[in-house]
């Protein structure tokens, strides 16, 4: 089997993208590495070198709208088989409508996003959970024992998104709905923010949500209300929780944010990254505003380094991790304080509790998953245009 692996941009999706490769490459699959074509030229390149492959490969859609638009003509064109793992939400990309569903696999980190309704008539959208590459993450100790024994946090203060970071400028009342949306959620972080942004536009314009929903502006305004509630979470959680011996890394916005010189700066995706893990107490994880269920990288990368992870509660932990000595879940600010101080009163008899083979349940997904779904069968019996000329249905 030949596959052309499509290379997105990003700080962990390269990463992602290289492990995935990797995996593909363990299991027999010839894999040709492109970045995520850009330009007109480009996209001629891609057509002219699919030739003789068997399906592509790509992790979210890219950032490129041109691309983004184009993808369902390039599908009907090239006429094999598009495989997408979102690690984001999809609805970000214009999926469903942008795919062909004739020649698209899609599958989704998400698994609540997965039971969304999509009006699809391709494959349902698949869930298939994050992994860590063992090859990139396995447990360092320094000799000089913990280097940050008040845990760390590694992430942005928020996704950019300038459109959604300018609709408090441009929306009377905007800001007083978060404070309000904020208060309520932040009572139990379970509850799903999208429902409650919905609910508060409900009543603000006095239409049932059905009318509403499909509406543009008003997908926006709840887009934009879920962004900036997360953005709040987040920051709140993190400055609160990180004690003074931790380090917060990421975006130069948590410089401001933060006291008692937490603020790390920058760190790079890998080694680097793999230290830092291996000589935690613990490493915060809360989720950014488009997962609703799904687990972020970190949770996957920190648990292989044997470093314990307090993390927003979420079914997809219980789950795929099973018992609370791994994974030590919270519901609210309250909750992750009283789970910080079990992982501080003896970080060594936490860090030994835990157990790698769930781990190895992922990384068997993240090697053998999308060789078995890249099975030309799923298609039908060869072309599935000319499946329904013959009135054979390969849906």
């Amino acid at each position: 089997m030949r596959i052309l692996a499509l290379k997105a941009k990003g700080y962990v999706l390269p990463a992602i993208h290289a492990s995935m490769v990797r995996a593909f490459q363990s299991c027999g699959v010839k894999v040709l590495d492109l970045a995520v074509p850009q330009r007109p030229l480009q996209y001629q390149t891609l057509k002219e070198i699919s030739n003789g492959y068997d399906a592509i490969f790509t992790l979210d859609l890219g950032a490129n709208p041109e691309f983004i638009s184009n993808l369902k003509e390039f599908q009907l064109s090239l006429r094999i088989p598009w495989i997408i793992w979102f690690a984001d939400d999809p609805d970000g990309y214009g999926f469903p409508e942008v795919c062909e569903p004739d020649w698209t696999l899609a599958f989704c980190w998400d698994e609540a996003i997965t039971h969304r309704e999509f009006s699809w008539r391709g494959r349902p959208l698949a869930y298939l959970p994050l992994a860590t590459d063992p090859s990139v993450f396995w447990p360092e100790r320094a000799d000089c024992g913990l280097l940050y024994p008040g845990g760390v946090f590694v992430g942005s203060t928020a996704h950019p998104n300038g459109i959604l970071s300018e609709v408090p400028r441009n929306t009377p009342g905007f800001r007083e709905d978060v404070e309000a949306i904020w208060l309520d959620y932040r009572e139990d972080f379970r509850q799903p923010l999208h429902n409650l942004a919905w609910r508060n536009l409900a009543q603000k314009t006095k239409h049932d949500l059905y009318s509403i929903q499909g509406d543009q502006l008003c997908r926006l305004w709840v887009q934009a209300l879920v962004y900036h509630v997360g953005m709040i979470k987040r920051r709140e959680i993190v400055s609160n929780v990180i004690k003074p011996g931790g380090g917060v890394f990421g975006d130069e916005g948590w410089s401001s944010l933060l006291r008692e010189n937490l603020y790390q700066g920058r760190i790079e995706y890998g080694d680097e990254l793999r230290r830092v893990y291996s000589n935690s107490t613990f490493v915060l994880d809360v989720r950014q505003p488009q997962s609703r269920t799904g687990l972020s990288q970190r949770i996957f990368d920190a648990i292989v380094c044997r470093c314990p992870v307090l993390s927003e509660w979420s079914p997809e932990v219980e789950a795929l991790f099973g018992p609370e000595d791994e994974i030590f879940g919270f519901r609210n600010l309250a909750e992750a304080l009283e789970m910080r101080e079990r992982c501080l009163q003896d970080p060594k008899d936490v860090s030994l509790g835990l157990d790698v083979k769930v781990l190895q349940g992922q990384v068997q997904a993240f090697v053998s998953g999308f060789p078995v779904v890249t099975d030309a069968n799923l298609f039908g019996q060869g072309d599935p245009a000319e499946n329904k000329e013959n009135g054979k249905d390969s849906q």
